[in-house]
């Protein structure tokens, strides 16, 4: 007589082979899910802008100090508004140059980086200017120190802008909300905050 051995089937063959494409696909994630992260990052990124995590070490304590500044600024405006009704429904992009606090008012509050101190100084000595309704220009006046920059305080979250490569075209003063274009043909670079991702407000 002859008698054959049958195995039972079990799954564990089929167990042990899913376990391993299982431990293959999470080694496979490992590998290009940060890959796959910065080409998230840099898509987001339109040409007129730069990570502020790509910004020289110069620049970083100015745009830190305006950042700072925006919140200020922004409530000395409000605070002027308080008689009005609906305050909070007030488009600031349709304000006047007027209604803003103008640079000799900052300096005399001591509000950096609009006081020319020592900090000023080994920043490059920003010649500010409040060029348009909520919109701050600084131009370096050496080349050793921070860029030239501008800040527009016409939305909640700040929006700054860089001359990155030292060819940006003063912005002239004006009764009318700077846009975004005219930055932009100027050849000012808009700095892209991690949190806000610092997206085009049109105006």
């Amino acid at each position: 007589m002859i008698t054959q051995k049958v195995h039972s089937d079990n799954g564990g063959r089929e167990g042990k082979w899913v376990a391993l494409s299982i431990i293959l696909i999470l080694l496979v994630s490992a590998v290009l899910l940060p890959y796959h992260k910065q080409q998230s990052t840099t898509a987001e990124l339109a040409q007129h802008q730069i990570a502020v995590a790509d910004i020289e070490q110069k620049s970083l304590g100015l745009i830190a100090d305006l950042r700072l500044a925006h919140e200020e600024v922004r409530n000395l405006y409000f605070d002027a508004l308080e008689q009005q009704v609906n305050v909070t429904d007030v488009d600031l992009t349709d304000s006047t140059v007027s209604q803003w606090v103008n640079i000799a008012e900052l300096r005399d509050m001591w509000l950096p980086p609009f006081i020319e101190d020592k900090s000023w100084e080994f920043q490059g000595k920003h010649q500010w200017t409040l060029i348009a309704p909520a919109t701050y220009q600084g131009i370096a006046q050496t080349h050793d120190g921070a860029k030239s920059l501008v800040l527009i305080a016409a939305h909640e979250e700040p929006e700054i802008w860089l001359d990155l490569n030292n060819n940006a075209a003063p912005i002239t003063a004006s009764e009318k909300v700077i846009s975004d274009q005219m930055l932009i043909d100027a050849s000012w670079i808009q700095i892209a905050f991690e949190q806000s991702g610092s997206a085009p407000h049109g105006h």
